[in-house]
Formats: structure tokens, C-alpha cells, sequence
């Protein structure tokens, strides 16, 4: 039981972690994307404190949730279990995958807002500056792809765990 926690944590971690990473990044790349597209958590401006602040605020029950998940792959049933440790790589592998969606979606969101593809919709079209429309879809597209990404990926992650327990269990009774 004690491992199952330790997968739960592990997974809090990173996602927090990952999160504020993120946002250190996008948090520069929009401002408005923090301050105007979402509610305000915290009384500050200060874009460090947002990205730290929206690091944490929605990222520690995606981390608990998919330590769940990934706890019941590596640890239920008979076969062979997982220990904490054994899933480090896995969770490092599907954070630089996560990242690497993100940064192809924002530079495609920015590069489509730049050509007149796309743009946003009223009240934000009125509310985010005509200069930093571009940044704030780029900002947005980097969101969305991070956690669709890390959420197809992390089922992904959780059944390649739990298959790979099975194929172990396998070799060890032939």
C-alpha cells in the first residue's frame, strides 16, 4: 500500500512540477492568457507568481488522478508489481512528450493567428490587445495540447505499465 502512495505522489509531483514549468513559460508568452482569459487565484500581476500559482492550482488533482490511474497499472492483480521508483522514466518520457505537443500546437496557434486564420471571439477580441491576440491563442493551443497530451498519454503510460507487468508475469512462469 505504501508504493501505491508513493506512485499517487510521485505523479503530484511531476504534474505540479510540469505545470509550473509551463506556465513559467506561456505565463511570458501571455500575460492576458492569466490575467484576462481566466479568473484571478491570486492578487498579482507578477508572472512568475502566476505561473507558480497556476502551476499548482490545477495540476495537483491531474497528478493525483493519474497516479490513481497509474498505481492501479503498476500494482493491481498478480502479476509482477511496479514500485515508484521503476516508474520514473515512463513519467519523465510522457512529460517531454506533453512538452514537445505543447510548443508544436503554440507555434501553430500563433503562426495561424498571424496570417488572419484565426482570431478570437468578442468579449476577448475587445479585451486582449489586437498585438496580443497572437500570443494569447498561441498561449491557449500550448494549454489545451499539454493536457490532451499528458491525458491520452498518461492512459497510454498506464496501459504499457499494465501490459508490460503481464508479459512480465509471462516469462516468469515459462
Amino acid at each position: 500500500m505504501k508504493q501505491v502512495a508513493y506512485i499517487i505522489l510521485l505523479c503530484m509531483i511531476a504534474a505540479i512540477s510540469y505545470g509550473i514549468i509551463h506556465n513559467q513559460f506561456t505565463v511570458r508568452i501571455s500575460l492576458e492568457y492569466f490575467t484576462i482569459g481566466h479568473r484571478r487565484i491570486i492578487s498579482s500581476t507578477s508572472p512568475t507568481l502566476l505561473g507558480i500559482a497556476w502551476g499548482i492550482h490545477p495540476n495537483w488533482w491531474v497528478g493525483m488522478s493519474m497516479g490513481a490511474i497509474l498505481a492501479a497499472a503498476a500494482r493491481a492483480g498478480k502479476w509482477p508489481k511496479r514500485n515508484a521508483r521503476s516508474l520514473v522514466k515512463p513519467i519523465l518520457i510522457l512529460l517531454l512528450v506533453s512538452a514537445a505537443g505543447s510548443a508544436t500546437a503554440g507555434i501553430l496557434g500563433h503562426h495561424l493567428t498571424s496570417t488572419g486564420t484565426l482570431g478570437l471571439y468578442e468579449p476577448l477580441a475587445s479585451s486582449v490587445p489586437q498585438d496580443g491576440q497572437a500570443a494569447y491563442i498561441a498561449a491557449l493551443w500550448m494549454h489545451t495540447a499539454s493536457y490532451t497530451v499528458a491525458s491520452i498519454g498518461g492512459l497510454i503510460t498506464a496501459l504499457l505499465v499494465f501490459t508490460g507487468r503481464i508479459r512480465a508475469g509471462k516469462r516468469i512462469h515459462i
